[in-house]
């Protein structure tokens, strides 16, 4: 019957639970199918591949509607969440059965990018976090939370810019943001719009809702009114969307970002530390050093890396433990051996607290319970200050995980409803209906033996189908001959079909007994859930524990197998590395490929190391590889040198290439002078700055200019610096300024021919080899001569005069101006005088007069 608006009541029930979710594709459980309707429908045929058909058709507004199977709802959804849509899953409220009309339903779960608990839905190395921003109290301060709801790590911080608030984003890597200030928001991140910041009192009260605390002070979050706003923003949402109390949401942690070495997005990016420039994970940093044997250790790792540490005193903790595990490979095997059995506990125990968890999963959190005894036992023998934590965060919980093992069958299947999930010897009446259930089929043949006999009929049969259920069969030459209590169901043709009440009593049993069967089991299994949830937080300690060990384990496996050594973390300013090399490239190279190099920083006087050398001489490689070295001394790895000394870094600054920001209206110029500002304001003497070609997007003039002016400034600053140049003339700073050395990358020349050493050596070099490196890119060998002949016209022209003069009159030939006042002009400049920016105006000043003319 359908309403005045020519709606079922089903379609009203659905519209009406559309409205308060209009966000999201709406999956309406109809009886063992998630349908999508309207607007929904269509988007949702389109990205999934569904057939698009239409309810009511033939009528004058037909409805697009489109479905999917419930028990594999789970990849629809998935691939709904990784296209960055919302799922708003309706379940029935009530069994259909016995329902007079329409059943009663409604959302259960809104499932966004940042809220997800399901494996398939998640990178298994990869945290899943939702983040909030809100504004701070002072103007361009912002307050950052951030939840992973499938682990239940939460924490907030405070920043002071909106430049850091970029870099924390890019650190932490949220799925979904949630903001009232989309702009603040760098592009790439999901954006979920909310009208208003939150108050302080209601954020305040829903923490200490949750955590049943009276005030939020406890959290350090007293003097953090912005932190403590987007931390109740984000509770507030998982709470509202997930429908769950999230038990496992345990703490908050309140961090200060200046306890951690800061790591822009340009940075992460440059030094390849997640993602390649070829696009996935493999030859990263990250890669290189996951030898984790769990999930939980991966994004411990992930974590480490993301945030190294600025506080010696933890670094060398984590070096000593892994310095400890290394000595002791025997150990290190089996602890290893026995975490790659360890299951994502860290996953499974959010699912235990969402409500979303599987047989299967409660099983494996009891098996790896199973291993942290034996894990203690190794770590009994060791003696660091990190192990020892380790050991003492490690609980078997032997109660639980031995009630856990008695009530599940060994290998239970995926899902509740699959059934045969409690053990045997658990419950009687569970244990009495599985046999009644088991022996149905030795009861119906003894049933049809016995009715045989009674009746004389030979070809008696018992059986079964679903439309009259049990019944007893007799062909029709023996219909006279059927007893008297018989009671006739159905005709054949050839046979008739009988029912008798104690065939009717026992089906009504036994039909009974898988419906008693799964309503028992899920009362057990419940019972389980619900006796579990008490120890979530002594589980999250254990699992955190065994996690740090898989961290610290996985280090100590790379240092082992790929040389690397112990650095000793200075107090000072210096960088000392002997033999360093790059860990990533060295990998992908052939062994005894890479040429390891130095770097030396001294203490009290050097600012830059200008590093001249061609294109494809390795200078990028090297200076990256210094970095890369300081950010792993600082997670507490071990480091591919044969020694190395390193002074805390508290920000890694790299200016390496420039790609063309077109979207955002960005040329190359523009990025790099961005960056190149980022850097000047931000770097502290403490820092370390990677600087490749500065000036190289704009004119030769300008961008020398700048690059002597940049390099003056942080040599001022006092900033550990490295900076590659084509700019031979930056060589002539070292003169000028004690601070700056000048260092080259070795090259050897034979004819034609440069063979590309890689070798670092002090002093600077005076060519770039440019035209090799074309011939070696495929430029055609006809303009590889003719550049070679201009050169050489170039060169000899230049070489009768003083250096600096030299390169003028070289630049003045480029304009190719056949006057000879511009050379005159030139050999009238006392030598002893010109510097290179002198030299450069002089340049200008030509270009200008060429431009109106003056010179022909």
């Amino acid at each position: 019957m359908r309403n005045e608006n020519g709606l079922t009541p089903m379609m009203q029930q659905y519209l009406d639970i559309k409205r308060d979710c209009a966000d999201a594709i709406l999956f309406y459980r109809m009886g063992d199918f998630y349908e999508m309707f309207y607007d929904d429908a269509v988007r949702a045929s389109k990205l999934l591949g569904l057939a698009l058909t239409t309810r009511d058709k033939g009528k004058e507004n037909p409805v697009p509607m489109c479905g999917v199977p419930h028990h594999s709802a789970s990849s629809y959804i998935s691939r709904l969440i990784r296209t960055g849509n919302k799922v708003a899953v309706c379940e029935q409220a009530e069994p259909a059965a016995g329902v007079k009309g329409l059943v009663k339903r409604e959302v259960v779960r809104i499932i966004t990018p940042g809220l997800i608990v399901e494996d398939d839905h998640l990178t298994r190395e990869k945290a899943n976090y939702l983040m909030a921003v809100c504004g701070g109290p002072r103007h361009g301060s912002f307050g950052i939370a951030f939840i992973d709801i499938s682990t239940g790590d939460f924490r907030a911080t405070e920043v002071s810019s909106r430049q850091d608030l970029v870099s924390e984003v890019f650190r932490v890597g949220p799925s979904e943001i949630l903001t009232a200030m989309g702009d603040v928001i760098p592009e790439g991140f999901l954006v979920t719009p909310l009208d208003l910041s939150m108050p302080l009192e209601r954020a305040a009260l829903i923490l200490n809702s949750h955590f049943g605390t009276l005030t939020v002070d406890g959290f350090g979050l007293k003097d953090a009114p912005a932190a403590l706003t987007a931390s109740g923003m984000v509770l507030d949402y998982v709470k509202q969307t997930s429908k769950a109390v999230m038990p496992h949401i345990t703490g908050l942690t309140v961090y200060n970002p200046g306890r951690f070495m800061m790591l822009g997005p340009t940075t992460k990016r440059n030094l390849e530390l997640f993602d390649s420039f070829s696009g996935g994970r493999e030859n990263t940093l990250f890669a290189l050093l996951n030898f984790t044997g769990t999930s939980m250790g991966a994004r411990m790792l992930a974590d480490w890396i993301s945030f190294p540490l600025l506080d010696a005193a933890q670094i060398v903790n984590r070096l000593d433990a892994v310095e400890e595990l290394a000595s002791r490979e025997r150990i290190l095997r089996t602890i290893s051996e026995i975490l790659e059995t360890v299951p994502d506990m860290e996953r499974i125990i959010g699912r235990i607290s969402s409500g979303s968890v599987s047989p299967r999963d409660m099983r494996a959190l009891a098996d790896g319970l199973d291993q942290v005894p034996g894990i203690r036992g190794l770590l009994d023998g060791l003696h660091t200050s990190l192990h020892g934590e380790i050991m003492s965060g490690l609980d078997p919980l032997d109660d639980l995980r031995q009630r856990i093992s008695h009530t599940l069958v060994e290998i239970p299947p995926p899902r509740l409803t699959d059934g045969n999930v409690i053990a045997a010897g658990v419950d009687a009446e569970l244990d009495e209906l599985r046999t009644l259930r088991r022996d149905s089929r030795q009861w119906m043949a003894n049933l049809e033996s016995k009715e045989r006999d009674a009746s004389g009929i030979a070809t008696l049969k018992v059986g079964y189908n679903k439309v009259f259920g049990y019944y007893i069969e007799i062909t029709k030459a023996n219909a006279a001959k059927a007893p008297d209590h018989y009671i006739r169901k159905q005709t054949l043709v050839n046979a008739e079909r009988y029912i008798t009440p104690e065939l009717k009593e026992y089906e009504a049993r036994l039909l009974g007994a898988q419906e008693a069967i799964a309503a028992i089991e899920q009362r057990l299994f419940a019972e389980l859930r619900e006796a579990v949830l008490p120890h979530i937080p002594v589980l999250q300690i254990t699992v955190r524990s065994l996690a740090c060990l898989d961290v610290v384990a996985g280090l100590a496996w790379v240092a082992v197998r790929n040389g690397y050594v112990k650095p000793e973390v200075a107090r000072d300013r210096r960088i000392e590395i002997v033999s360093g090399r790059h860990p990533v490239v060295e990998k992908v190279l052939k062994a005894g490929e890479f040429v390891p190099n130095p770097c030396s920083f001294d203490t009290e006087r050097d600012t830059i190391h200008v590093i001249t050398g061609p294109n494809m001489a390795g200078k990028s490689t090297y200076m990256r590889q210094v970095a890369l070295i300081c950010l792993m001394a600082q997670i507490g790895s071990f480091v591919p040198a044969s020694r190395a000394s390193i002074g805390l870094v508290d920000r890694i600054f790299t200016r390496i290439g420039a790609l063309d920001n077109l979207s955002a209206g960005q040329s190359t110029f523009l990025v790099e002078m961005t960056e190149t500002a980022d850097i000047l304001h931000n770097a502290t003497e403490s820092s370390l700055v990677i600087l490749d070609e500065i000036g190289r997007g704009t004119s030769t003039y300008d961008g020398m200019a700048l690059a002597w002016a940049v390099a003056e400034f942080l040599d001022e600053h006092r900033v550990r610096t490295f900076f590659a140049t084509h700019y031979h003339e930056l060589a002539d700073l070292s003169r000028r300024r004690k601070g700056i050395k000048n260092y080259h990358l070795a090259v050897e020349e034979s004819g034609n021919e440069v063979v590309f050493l890689r070798t670092l050596k002090r002093g600077a070099i005076g060519r770039s080899y440019g035209i090799y490196v074309a011939r070696l890119a495929g430029v055609p060998e006809e303009v590889v001569e003719r550049a070679r002949s201009v050169l050489a016209a170039v060169s000899s022209k230049a070489r009768t005069m003083p250096a600096s003069r030299a390169h003028v009159a070289v630049q003045a030939n480029l304009f190719e101006t056949r006057d000879s006042g511009i050379i005159d002009e030139i050999l009238e400049i006392d030598p002893n005088t010109l510097t290179p920016l002198d030299a450069l105006n002089l340049l200008n000043r030509i270009r200008e007069k060429i431009t109106k003319g003056d010179y022909h």
